[in-house]
This record gives structure tokens, sequence and C-alpha cells, in this order.
């Protein structure tokens, strides 16, 4: 993608590869997360710092264009206060509950306040992105009173990728070691002459799609392989060494590596639907290790240090010995968090879902209360208007979730025939009439409605004599 798209629009590839991984490590972070750190959000946040003569549009403006609709992303430009913090938290929670949205957000533009005296972070925001990054918020909670049967994060995760003049970028070195030790810090580059190329615009918008599909189904928590282990804790290592070698306060920029690390290697993980191998703990460190060279560059660091230092992990990185193993694939992350399972609710099968449900109120946002089976909208006379219900794909009393992947919207006619079994789904999604044996064409799709098949089995297995076909199995990790 980056190769494809970067050269036009003046951009070099690496930033805007650097700037992909930011914005879709915070896309699917609501979905995914590290075992090594479950508490913590995968989000990777990014500083892309230019001088002031540097041409060339934002990067966040072409990362909107490129990978609008593969997810939706709130993005807040210029946010440089805890009162517009605070605004952008409570918006993406209200359009999170409301069904028009996912409970994350990303910063761009920059965070910093140009006065007098030069420019500057709002104390109080600072400390606000601090806990964002580590997933302790302490947002204002307006409006969570109101929420607080949806079982969402409250408040939102938060995403960065900041694209600021290198005069306003100085202002970090006055603020707390703990702020800019949470970024990575990039020079821009200046946009190599070279051609655009197409020929893999297809490919990267179908796997990614196909990324963000898999990681809201499964809802995984990454394993390592061994030798990702191994690799991870060779970097955790030099963290600490870097800490007692290099000079206060440059050490302080360095302290986050090994998170950065793995963050980046979760991310490539998670868009290639693997543990995390020793490739992506690879590709994770050349990253990082472009970041560390342009941030000694900026705060003018000795680089024989610098260059030792990062010589020696790259000798150490590749000279871990041993097989890669196979780790488990993932291990669920709504179960892990005691998400799945009976809701302990008696009731008939198909019993129907709670109406103050965060998840029912964005299914039928998406469809406008359409069936996704007949097409039917239910028109009633005011208030309401109009009206659907939200059928469960496997029953509540069979462990069935609360979660969109496990839910359709159907008129009442559709929902008591799927409930009764009258109507099934292929693995396809094609509706299969069991009273006449009669296949239909597919149910109607929203673009962010993605329908876990493991439901979808369980549902037609009840129902039928033919037993649910085995998941297919995922993808060995690329090259990077």
């Amino acid at each position: 993608m980056a190769q494809a798209e970067a050269g036009a629009a003046g951009i070099d590839p690496s930033d805007l590869y650097a700037a992909a991984i930011s914005w879709w490590s915070a896309s699917i972070t609501p979905a995914v997360s590290i075992s090594s750190w479950l508490e913590a959000p995968m989000t990777v946040w990014t500083s892309f710092v230019r001088s002031d003569g540097c041409a060339g549009e934002p990067i966040d403006h072409l990362l909107g264009r490129l990978l609008d609709g593969l997810g939706p992303l709130a993005i807040r430009r210029d946010v440089t206060d805890e009162r517009q913090f605070g605004a952008a938290a409570h918006a993406t929670r209200r359009a999170d509950n409301a069904g028009a949205g996912t409970p994350v957000f990303l910063l761009t533009g920059s965070p910093f306040t140009s006065g007098r005296s030069g420019s500057a972070i709002s104390t109080a925001m600072e400390r606000q992105i601090r806990m964002a990054w580590d997933g302790q918020h302490t947002l204002p909670t307006r409006g969570v009173g109101r929420y607080r049967a949806t079982r969402r994060p409250v408040p939102p995760h938060v995403g960065a990728a900041w694209d600021v003049f290198i005069r306003d970028w100085r202002s970090f070195l006055s603020t707390d070691a703990a702020t800019y030790s949470r970024v990575l810090h990039f020079v821009r580059r200046a946009a190599p002459v070279a051609p655009r190329v197409d020929s893999a615009s297809g490919d990267w918008r179908d796997a990614l799609a196909a990324a963000y599909a898999w990681a809201f189904n499964t809802r995984p928590v990454l394993t390592y392989t061994t030798r990702a282990t191994l690799q991870w804790d060779m970097v955790r290592a030099a963290e600490a060494e870097w800490d007692t070698v290099l000079p206060e306060p440059h050490a302080d920029f360095f302290v986050r590596v090994g998170d950065h690390v793995s963050r980046i290697a979760g991310t490539l993980a998670a868009t290639e639907r693997t543990a995390i191998h020793s490739v992506h703990i690879q590709a994770a460190w050349t990253l990082v290790r472009r970041a560390v060279l342009d941030t000694a560059r900026l705060i003018a660091m000795d680089r024989s240090t610098v260059d030792r230092l990062i010589r020696a992990m790259d000798d150490g990185l590749g000279g871990i010995p041993g097989p890669e193993e196979d780790a488990p694939l993932l291990l669920p992350n709504a179960l892990e968090a005691g998400h799945w399972g009976p809701t302990g609710r008696r009731g008939t099968y198909g019993d129907r879902p709670q109406a103050d449900s965060s998840a029912v109120r964005k299914l039928k946002e998406w469809y406008q209360d359409r069936c996704q089976i007949c097409g039917t909208v239910l028109v009633l006379p005011p208030p309401r208007h109009r009206s659907s219900e939200a059928a469960h794909i496997r029953a509540r009393e069979d462990g069935g979730p609360d979660v969109v992947e496990n839910l359709l919207c159907l008129c009442p006619n559709c929902h008591t025939r799927f409930d009764a079994g009258a109507l099934v789904l292929t693995d396809g999604l094609m509706i299969l009439d069991t009273v006449t044996g009669k296949l239909g064409e597919k149910i109607t799709l929203h673009r962010w409605h993605f329908i876990d098949p493991r439901y979808v089995r369980h549902h037609r297995h009840r129902w039928t004599a033919s037993g649910p076909a085995p998941l297919a199995s995922a993808p060995k990790p690329a090259e990077h």
C-alpha cells in the first residue's frame, strides 16, 4: 500500500508505512490484545516531524482517503487541551453506543498549542494521553451512567499519528519523559521520485478487509512463538541496558522500546491472522530502529553510542538459533474477559436480548430496522415509527453472547422462523428454507457487520442433520 500510494502524494513510502501502522493498530485495538500485556491497548503512537519548509500533504489526510471504509475510526485533528480531548472521547463513546462507530478515536494533526513563550502540550491533557496509552483511562465520564450495561471500555481507546513542525516538536523536551517515551518519533523524509505502483492495490484492500473481519469475529489475544519470545526478551534486556548507558534525559526516549516492538509485531500478526512470529518481531524492530535513529538526530545525541547499541541489537536478533515452532493461534479475547457463555437468564430458545444492549442498538442503526433476510421494514405509528428485532444466531441459553457477530437484524416473522429452525444459514450466509429445502439468496450484510461462522454452524447443526464444518486454518505469516 505504501509503495503504491505514497509517491503520488509527495510522501516517502516508509513514512506512510509507519503512519499506517498507527492507523491500523488503532482500528483493531478494540478487538485484539497481546498476551504479554493484556490490559494495554495495542495502539502504536507516532509523531512525524517536518522542517518548516517541508512540502507534501499531511499523512493523515492521505490515510483517510486510502483506509476509510476498511473499518470505522473516528479522526480528531489538532486536539490540544483536555476539554477537546474529553469531548472527542464522549462523541466517540456516544457513536459507539448508537451503532455508528467503534470505541476508539485517532489523534492527528498536532497536540501543541502555540503561545508567546512557544509551543506546549496542556499539562492536563498530557496526563490523559499517558494513561490512555497504558489503557488506564482517567477521562471525564460524562454520560457513562446511560451506557453502564454496554460492557464497552469507558472511555474509548485512543491512537495517535501526529504530524508536527520541528519548532513545535521540540516542546516534547519540556514535557514529562513519560509522555514522549510513549511515542515513536520520525523525521519526515523527502518523497522519492518514483512512478506510482497500481498492481497490488486490490490485494492490500482485500487483505486488510479480511483482517478486520477476522479480528472482530475472533477477538484474539495474540501469543508468541518460542523464537519470537526469545527475541522480544532480548529487546527488553537491551531496553534496560540503554537506560544505564545513554545519558539523561536522552535515555528517557527509549525506555519503552520493548513495548513499541511488541505492539507493532502484534499489529502485523493480526493483519496476517497469526500468532506473533519472529518475522513480526524483526519487522517491528526495523521500524523502531528507524525511530531511534531519527530521535537521536532530533535531540542531537552522540551517535557513536546509539550506533553501537543498534548494531548489537541487529546482531542479537539475527543470531537467535532454533526452529520457529508453532504457538496457539489465539485465545478468545471475550472468553478471557468473561463475556462469552450463558447469561444466566431463563427463557425459551432464541430468547430476545435486553433492549438496552449496545450491540442491539448498533445493529439496528446499521440496517435502519430493515430485515436482513426478507428486506422488510416494519412501519409503526409515532413515536416508534419502525421496528425490528435482534435475533441471536447461537441462542443465549446455549452460550451465545450479546455481540454483533452473533446477531441478525430481522423482522418478527423471519425472527420466529429463524429461532424455530425453519430458516438457517450456510457458511456463505445463504438462506436455506429447511421446510421446502429451497436455497435462497445471501442475507443483506452491512460493511461493518462481521458474522462469526462458528455461531452460524452451531445454529445450523441444531436444526439440520449436517454437522458444522471445521474452521479453515489460518494463513502462515508473510515475510516482511
